[in-house]
């Protein structure tokens, strides 16, 4: 088991104490810039950009169906649907395109993909450790929460997308890419050094249970 002193220990510590409002909005403006093909169908791209970017804690939520260790984060929060919200129009359209332009230089961008693996990770972590709770010595369950957790929203979007012909390249539930192949071996990861053999101790994740 991880010592509480150690490095690794200081690094969730570090995790958790980064301002979750911070890390909420490089994550919606990186997913709102991921479909400007949507921008003339504004609902659909309002709707498919929330999916993608919280379809991992919806889907988990209805799955584990206990709202109060893991809510839906739109029906849960003013903070999050706000957010994202501001961040979408703000990308999508902002008068002359200027916050999408700056948001297209490298140091912004990067920084938002930054905080969306961040909040990524502590989802997965969050949702293993609450189904390893919930059944105690199962390996079906962790693993499974937890590659959805990581990969729920592109499962979400694939079959809307499809259905209004904007889908490019095959489904991730088809084919599994990038998105569903890391949240697997994410929660692999996580669920063998934590839960099997306890070289890390679980930290609470706060920051990502407000993104459930």
């Amino acid at each position: 088991m991880a010592d509480s002193k150690s490095p690794l220990a200081d690094i969730g510590k570090f995790y958790e104490s980064l301002p979750f409002e911070y890390l909420l909005i490089g994550h919606c403006l990186i997913v709102a810039s991921w479909f400007p093909k949507l921008k003339d169908r504004y609902l659909l791209s309002y709707w498919v950009g929330a999916l993608a970017a919280f379809g991992g804690g919806i889907l988990t939520a209805l799955l584990i169906q206990d709202p109060k260790r893991a809510p839906i984060p739109l029906l849960s929060s003013n903070t999050v649907g706000v957010i994202w919200t501001i961040c979408w129009w703000l990308i999508n359209y902002f008068p002359g395109n200027l916050v999408a332009k700056m948001f297209s230089v490298a140091p912004f961008r990067i920084s938002a993909k930054v905080c969306l693996n961040l909040l990524r990770a502590g989802l997965i972590a969050s949702r293993i450790d609450l189904t390893s709770q919930l059944y105690p010595g199962v390996l079906a369950a962790p693993l499974i929460i937890g590659s959805i957790a990581g990969s729920g929203g592109r499962f979400s979007i694939d079959p809307i997308l499809s259905g209004f012909g904007a889908l490019e390249g095959p489904a991730e539930i088809a084919q599994p890419a990038f998105a569903a192949r890391s949240g697997f071996v994410g929660s692999l990861l996580y669920w063998v050094t934590v839960h099997v053999y306890g070289f890390l101790m679980p930290p609470s994740y706060l920051l990502a249970n407000q993104l459930e």
